[in-house]
């Protein structure tokens, strides 16, 4: 039962707001991919920081400003990013100096690297270089490992505002180098802020709706919890956030909460935290020492280039054949003619000798194959375009059921995808589906 006493002080905590501030003319042109933004959200999320607003402005002098003042004035911590290089449009410090009632001034130590870096490659110092190592007086510096411009951060009212170097593994260093440890020093300083437990469930095989109603419910009676839902096509991922003064509270209410989850799921439910199904795969095909080839035909080689995206996937794939003509299907895997004259090259048979033949040639425990039509042309009554037939080649089970399609010891698993959508989509759902049914066979994630 939870208390009436830990309820008046869930409620009573005051979480710590932040806003993310992304500063750039290649960011407001849509140039680039605010990347800088979601990588922060992330940190800031692990420390128990809730990021409120993200907001991005150009290199504009007026906007800047404007961007950063109503930023320190609704948050309790600021960070911006950009806008801290040599050239004349590079404007934060000497808009946030202002703001904070102070001049720019060189930071020594920074002005010391930047005079080692060109002095190793013998080149002469310019004026305008200067400008990438100012820091409003009497701010913090927060050294940069992976570039010139340093960090800083100065108060603007009450409101720490952190400024750190667009480029992201500039950005990144600056964190790992101690920024991190800083904001999680002003967040316990701050006292009150609640814990946050959460975890994010990877499902694939049921849409957004069907997940959402599934899990109807499951957290309505969990104080402090909600549920988030987050598609990534051709995935959904469930998450599940519970926030309590006391840590361990919350994160024993999350167990509670991971039973209840994990039964509405189901199967589709394969694995949970950061790591995608590739990564999950083959997590489970090297635990089980099983090796894999891939025969494909409408997804070109995608199954074999996302079980090779994993590191380490050399302990388990062996190799792959494309195979978009019927002469390679029979040249390279052994399907037969007439079972392509027969039924065509998208159908189960088709998809069962191709199993079963890269299998056999690969010499591995398990074998992937499909075939499809992914469009726009090509479809037909009978086969329209979105339709793809998969089928796993394993090792016989003792729980096989008793039609299984057995022959000396090996089984085919087969599926039949219907998707009447873009090209790109039909290619994608094939390859994971390829991969969820190499997950089955392997025995599921581990």
């Amino acid at each position: 039962m939870f208390a009436a006493r830990q309820l008046a002080a869930l409620l009573e905590c005051a979480p710590m707001f932040a806003e993310i501030l992304t500063i750039g003319d290649e960011l407001t042109r849509g140039e680039i991919v605010d990347s800088n933004s979601s990588w922060l959200a992330g940190q800031l999320w692990d420390l128990d920081v809730t990021v409120r607003w993200m907001t991005s402005c150009r290199d504009d002098e007026a906007d800047l400003r404007r961007a950063v003042t109503e930023a320190a004035g609704r948050a309790d911590l600021v960070l911006c990013s950009g806008g801290l290089g040599p050239t004349e449009d590079d404007l934060t410090v000497d808009v946030v100096s202002a703001l904070a009632g102070v001049v720019p001034v060189i930071d020594e130590a920074a002005r010391a690297r930047l005079e080692m870096f060109l002095g190793a490659r013998q080149a002469p110092m310019m004026p305008l270089q200067l400008r990438q190592v100012r820091i409003p007086t009497g701010a913090t510096v927060l050294a940069n490992p992976a570039g010139l411009a340093p960090g800083f951060e100065i108060g603007i009212g009450t409101t720490p505002v952190v400024c750190l170097p667009g480029f992201p593994r500039e950005l990144h260093a600056i964190w790992a180098a101690g920024l991190g440890d800083r904001v999680r020093a002003l967040r316990e300083a701050r006292g009150g802020a609640p814990r946050i437990a959460r975890r994010i469930y990877r499902v694939f095989g049921r849409g957004e709706s069907q997940i959402s109603a599934a899990c109807r419910g499951v957290v309505d009676d969990v104080p402090g919890a909600t549920i988030h839902y987050q598609v990534k096509f051709p995935e959904t991922m469930v998450k599940i956030v519970i926030k309590d003064p006391d840590g361990d509270a919350a994160r024993g209410r999350l167990e509670e909460v991971d039973a209840a989850l994990r039964t509405r799921l189901g199967p589709h439910l394969y694995g949970t935290g950061d790591a995608a199904l590739p990564e999950v795969l083959g997590a489970t095909l090297r635990d089980a020492g099983l090796t894999v080839a891939t025969a494909e035909s409408c997804t070109g080689g995608m199954i074999a280039q996302l079980l090779t995206s994993a590191p380490g996937s050399s302990a388990y794939v062996v190799g792959g054949a494309v195979v978009y003509a019927n002469r390679e299907k029979e040249r390279q895997l052994g399907v037969r003619p007439e079972t392509l004259a027969s039924h065509g090259a998208v159908s189960e048979a088709c998809v069962r000798e191709m199993a079963r033949g890269a299998r056999a040639r690969f010499g591995v425990d398990l074998a992937v194959a499909v075939s499809g039509i992914a469009g726009p042309d090509g479809g037909t009554a009978d086969k329209p375009v979105g339709t793809v037939w998969l089928a796993v080649a394993r090792p016989a089970r003792r729980d096989d059921a008793p039609d299984a399609d057995e022959v000396d010891g090996v089984v085919v698993d087969t599926k039949l995808l219907t998707w009447p959508g873009p090209r790109d989509s039909v290619r994608l759902l094939a390859a994971w589906w390829g991969l969820r049914l190499l997950l089955d066979a392997a025995g599921g994630p581990r």
